[in-house]
């Protein structure tokens, strides 16, 4: 009995200590920003398997610590480990929200009571072997919006 709680104890301490050591993608963020918006609030992010490779991905809106503008940036372990590379987008909308339901990544933004928004949903096609954009949308009537391809120093 005093093994197998111990064996628990140990198993539930790497668990705990792994998750409290934050994304292994944090290193990796773009020199120059941050999680943190200009109120010091840390914005939504998800860890997930995006890409069904069995290792977790990370969404996340990161700003600019100079200017506070914010970027939306995906990494995908399945391209990340290949090329040390990962997308990101101009995000200029605030009040950020971030869900992965039945494999649909999705982002939606607004400004409060102004009529400035913007949506996006994002799912992984195997063919691409990356995100594909399922549907976007913004208060400037835009249907999509360009990622580019930040490579990691």
């Amino acid at each position: 009995m005093k093994k197998i709680i111990f064996t628990t104890a140990l198993i539930l301490s790497v668990f705990n200590s792994h998750a409290q050591g934050g994304s292994r993608y944090f290193s990796f963020f773009p020199k120059g920003f941050q999680l943190e918006d200009v109120n010091g609030e840390t914005i939504p992010m998800i860890e997930n398997d995006f890409d069904g490779d069995g290792v977790t991905d990370l969404a996340a809106i990161l700003f600019n610590k100079e200017d506070g503008t914010p970027i939306f940036c995906y990494y995908l372990s399945s391209i990340f480990d290949k090329t040390k590379t990962f997308k990101y987008c101009d995000w200029i909308f605030m009040r950020h929200s971030l869900d992965f339901v039945d494999g649909v990544l999705t982002l939606s933004s607004g400004n409060g009571s102004m009529p400035i928004f913007g949506d996006m949903d994002l799912k992984y096609d195997a063919t691409l072997n990356d995100l594909k954009i399922v549907r976007y949308e913004d208060s400037g009537k835009n249907r999509t919006t360009k990622f580019n391809v930040y490579k990691v120093d």
